[in-house]
């Protein structure tokens, strides 16, 4: 049987996998492609990369610090993206496995009782469980509209689905 904390280890396995093969995929953009306007999500592929990135790290250091800013600063990007010039695709590459080989070591290190903590902040709190849980969600939501505006490219996007992550991860 599985248990609560291998559960949501292998769903931020799977989301690591699939960040992988989604840069990957985009390794062999123009940079126009990269930073067109294809009016989805967060504009273009580059810009929806980023924010997933930096998604998945201010989530991470909120983990390690135990707690939420305040509510009205949860979804602000500009209060956790880099200052000018933000990484590129080859950056991402390089920065975005030690976020989340951080957030795998984080649940691994966590006590299973843990996983049912509040994470607090001065006006909102979730269980921590929940709070990986919609990481991971969140990313998910995210590649997708990345698979969409690479097939707006003419591109074949990678098969990114979680039942192919159990066929090769098995």
């Amino acid at each position: 049987m599985t248990t609560p904390k291998q559960w949501l280890a292998s769903h931020l396995g799977y989301s690591a996998w699939a960040n992988q093969c989604l840069l990957e995929a985009c390794s062999s953009l123009t940079l126009e492609e990269l930073n067109r306007d294809l009016r989805a999500s967060h504009s273009g592929i580059l810009r929806t990369l980023r924010h997933i990135y930096y998604t998945e790290r201010v989530w991470l250091k909120r983990l390690h610090a135990n707690s939420l800013p305040p509510l009205i600063e949860i979804g602000d990007q500009r209060l956790f993206c880099d200052l000018p010039p933000e990484p590129d695709l080859h950056g991402l590459r390089a920065a975005w496995p030690a976020v989340c080989q951080g957030l795998q070591q984080y649940v691994e290190a966590l006590p299973e009782a843990d996983l049912s903590a509040e994470l607090r902040g001065i006006d909102c709190s979730i269980p921590t469980w929940k709070l990986l849980l919609h990481t991971v969600n969140h990313s998910t939501l995210h590649r997708g509209q990345v698979i969409s505006m690479l097939r707006q490219l003419g591109k074949q996007p990678p098969n990114t689905d979680v039942f192919s992550f159990h066929l090769v991860a098995s």
